[in-house]
């Protein structure tokens, strides 16, 4: 019996984001196509994984419990050395200048010193596994990480790139350290432009998968519902889609809002707060539903009257992925990093609007809502993308690519 082709998934947490979902659709089917799989959380407790429906047979590996205990002295010594190469960072970012990469590195490394030594330590002891790392800090955690072993390694960054290109461990840092990388998965074409040109050159698109255990497309009488569904965060923008839905509700009174997902964070939190205001400021809080995140939740909208991503910025929305997949007419921002307008043809299996634009907004909303053929054509055409983009085919990318 031939033996099983290793392979390493290293992401900071596993919780509700989209990436984290991603990974474990990709690690399920190569598991069932001869892979070992492993899944590495960097920056994790065990206590915070969110099951996104990874197999049992994967095993998870949180990277804290394999940390070194520090003595007082060396975590004195580190807090210190972290301060003082901050401190030196600020110096050019406070001129508009980029970090040197040098310096970068060691800031990093200052800060990350535990998860580093454990992960080089972990894989050390697996010569023969192929690495996949997706999302910051875990991309160069595994870059530094490897220097001079064996491993091969491919690293994907799902969020924007031009927001990421402009921090401390940003253009230069990237232009250096990322050079060891095997290979660079990008899901847009547009977020492959935006790295410096030596990475690109590694650099192949591959679009997200759709989860295959969707329910099958619907096509029959909609729910008077204007519907999204999401982590709940400033990026999704959700003061833009109550401040159209304020307007559409004028004109379509029998409408309500659906708002699907929960924060994660202190910020997120924040955020929900200024949306809950904003829809009271309003006079709209008794038309919006705020539902928590369910695994049910494509029975939950696929037959409502459309789904609406207004994200100031996305890498590939699997949410959008998903309500195209069901038929649902999808309205989406015309956002960075380009996701949206990869797989959207406007006013054929969707509508794009301007990001930020309440107005090009709730005009989308009234069009699905006051015209039921073309609702009905953008849900036949939407529906596609679940043959385009299945998990089957996406894996297979990966796979030829590892």
């Amino acid at each position: 019996m031939s033996k099983k082709k290793q392979l390493m998934f290293i992401m900071p947490v596993m919780k509700g984001g989209g990436a984290e979902k991603v990974a474990a659709l990709l690690l399920n089917e190569l598991n069932n196509n001869g892979y070992e799989c492993e899944l590495v959380l960097t920056n994790s407790d065990r206590s915070e994984i969110v099951d996104r429906g990874l197999s049992s047979e994967i095993g998870i590996t949180v990277l804290r419990e394999a940390f070194t205990k520090s003595g007082a002295l060396r975590k004195l010594f580190l807090v210190l050395f972290r301060l003082f190469l901050s401190l030196i960072c600020k110096i050019p970012e406070a001129f508009g200048m980029k970090v040197p990469a040098g310096l970068a590195q060691l800031s990093f490394k200052a800060q990350y010193y535990d998860e580093l030594k454990a992960l080089r330590n972990h894989i050390i002891g697996k010569p023969d596994a192929a690495i996949i790392s997706f999302l910051q800090p875990s991309i160069p955690l595994a870059l530094l990480a490897t220097k001079d072993l064996p491993n091969r390694v491919v690293v994907s960054e799902r969020a924007d790139p031009y927001r990421l290109l402009k921090k401390r461990y940003g253009y230069n840092f990237i232009k250096k350290y990322y050079q060891r990388a095997d290979a660079v998965v990008f899901q847009t074409n547009d977020a492959k432009a935006a790295y410096p040109e030596n990475i690109s050159a590694k650099g192949t698109v591959i679009f997200n998968p759709i989860n295959d255990k969707l329910p099958e497309p619907y096509s029959g009488e909609r729910e008077k519902y204007v519907t999204t569904f999401c982590r709940i965060s400033r990026q999704k923008n959700l003061p833009v889609l109550v401040e159209a839905f304020s307007e559409f509700h004028k004109e379509f009174t029998d409408y309500r809002l659906k708002i699907i997902g929960e924060p994660q964070n202190d910020d997120d939190r924040a955020s929900l707060s200024e949306t809950k205001a904003l829809a009271d400021k309003l006079g709209i809080k008794d038309c919006i539903d705020l539902l928590p995140f369910s695994t049910q939740v494509h029975d939950m909208i696929i037959s409502d009257g459309m789904y609406v991503n207004s994200s100031d910025y996305e890498g590939m929305s699997n949410a959008m992925l998903e309500a195209m997949a069901i038929g649902m007419p999808v309205i989406c921002t015309d956002c960075p990093i380009g996701g949206a307008n990869a797989v959207i043809n406007n006013n054929e299996n969707g509508i794009l609007t301007q990001v930020g634009n309440a107005d090009e907004l709730c005009e989308a909303m009234k069009k699905i809502a006051g015209d039921k053929e073309f609702a009905d054509k953008l849900s036949k055409n939407a529906a596609q993308i679940r043959y385009d983009l299945s998990l089957v085919n996406t894996a297979k990318k990966w796979m030829e690519l590892l």
